[in-house]
């Protein structure tokens, strides 16, 4: 049995949350749920794939060892049901372990290096530089100084960001507020700057991971 402390970057400042159908596009049907949102630090909903591999090359979907839906803060970090604990997932610590980070309108991101375990516990941080996703720039970007996070954009969540997201997604959810997939900047409003700061320096991205 272990916990999971790994840490995420996104380009998210308000508490806007749903989850299940959103996690559905994985095919993903986990029984993890809550009554209300546990803290004003969570900003929304992560899917954690944990794959088991000699490298990160080889972290191919054969080798998803398990799946859970988690919570991100504002800080970054993935917390579990309760906004506070670790992610935890039932099975014994394995050495070569890679972590895979589903969002609904970001490429997903797989760390380039195994996790480090101590005690039951790994350990990763992706915001500390390009080669800590796998496919390194590629793979993330650097969205503050020193701060390296997922990018945003692929409104239909199918691993490309391009016209499909602008069309189908930004365009429809256009003018409106809440909690839409075409809100690729997370300020619970889809307007102009979505497209012009997110969508568009991110479009022709695509995911890294198979």
């Amino acid at each position: 049995m272990y916990h999971l402390n790994s840490k995420t970057e996104y380009p998210f400042f308000v508490l806007k949350i749903r989850c299940v159908t959103k996690l559905q596009i994985w095919d993903y049907t986990g029984s993890e749920s809550v009554a209300s949102i546990p803290n004003t630090d969570v900003v929304d909903w992560v899917l954690i794939e944990l794959r088991d591999a000699p490298d990160a090359v080889s972290a191919t979907p054969a080798t998803m060892i398990g799946r859970l839906a988690a919570f991100v803060s504002k800080d970054g970090s993935i917390v579990d049901m309760d906004g506070v604990s670790n992610p935890y997932f039932p099975h014994a610590p394995i050495p070569q372990l890679f972590v895979v980070i589903w969002h609904r309108n970001h490429l997903g991101i797989m760390s380039a290096y195994p996790l480090t375990e101590i005690s039951g516990i790994y350990n990763y941080d992706f915001t500390t530089g390009a080669d800590e996703a796998y496919g390194g720039a590629n793979g993330h970007k650097e969205i503050g100084t020193g701060i390296w996070g997922m990018r945003g954009g692929d409104g239909n969540s199918d691993g490309d960001i391009n016209n499909l997201d602008k069309n189908d997604i930004w365009l429809p959810d256009y003018g409106n507020t809440g909690y839409l997939n075409g809100d690729f900047n997370m300020d619970s409003q889809v307007l102009d700057d979505d497209k012009i700061d997110i969508w568009q320096p991110n479009s022709g991205k695509g995911t890294q991971v198979l």
